[in-house]
């Protein structure tokens, strides 16, 4: 019973969610020259940045995009841990729509966790079916080689920006910078406070080509 009247309260707050994050959107664009865009934010919020998760934005919907996107395009968007969590076939719906929906001059700050990291135990944490919290969820574990295959395709360009190469090397020039904070970062994660890199993420700028 008592499922069965929180689903019923959560089926009946979303409508509700919905509005309200549109007036959000609409006070939004009136106060911001670019539109930033956070997917999958869940709780995070950063200054200038518009957030949205699945609820208030599908990002395999175009009509989704069209609601808020059809007068203003998207000039930097930032997702952090969220493509791993996407069937490929919803990741390429994804990218049509942010190629679609995007000025010229996009930038698309994506963080994954990283399939070529050096530590087997980081691995065993973030691999599909891993140990690591929310990796139950996880459909694949990307090296900078097999996500940008994936954003090429879709008509962008890769700017790796942190990442660990073919012969696990470090490589690393990520500042918290206008182009997204990722807070699971060599600089930015705690886990790295003895200046090793034990936790770090795959990230890449993406632009259109």
């Amino acid at each position: 019973m008592y499922k069965k009247f929180k689903q019923f309260i959560y089926n009946n707050l979303i409508p509700l969610l919905r509005f309200y994050k549109y007036l959000q959107w609409l006070m939004y664009q009136k106060k911001h020259k670019e539109i930033c865009l956070i997917i999958g934010a869940g709780p995070t919020k950063y200054s200038g940045w518009f957030s949205t998760d699945i609820h208030t934005l599908d990002v395999t919907k175009d009509e989704d995009f069209k609601k808020y996107f059809s007068k203003r395009k998207i000039n930097k968007i930032l997702a952090e841990h969220v493509l791993e969590h996407l069937p490929i076939e919803e990741i390429k719906k994804m990218l049509s729509n942010f190629y679609s929906y995007s000025a010229d001059n996009i930038n698309i700050r994506v963080a994954v966790p990283d399939g070529y990291h050096s530590n087997e135990k980081y691995i065993e944490k973030v691999k599909p079916g891993g140990n690591g919290e929310g990796s139950y969820d996880h459909k694949h574990l990307f090296n900078y080689k097999s996500l940008s295959d994936i954003f090429e395709e879709a008509g962008f360009k890769a700017i790796p920006v942190e990442y660990w190469n073919d012969e696990k090397n470090f490589i690393t020039t990520y500042r918290n910078n206008e182009n997204g904070f990722i807070m699971r970062s060599f600089i930015n994660d705690k886990r790295n406070s003895d200046n090793k890199p034990n936790y770090t993420s795959l990230i890449i700028d993406f632009t259109k080509k």
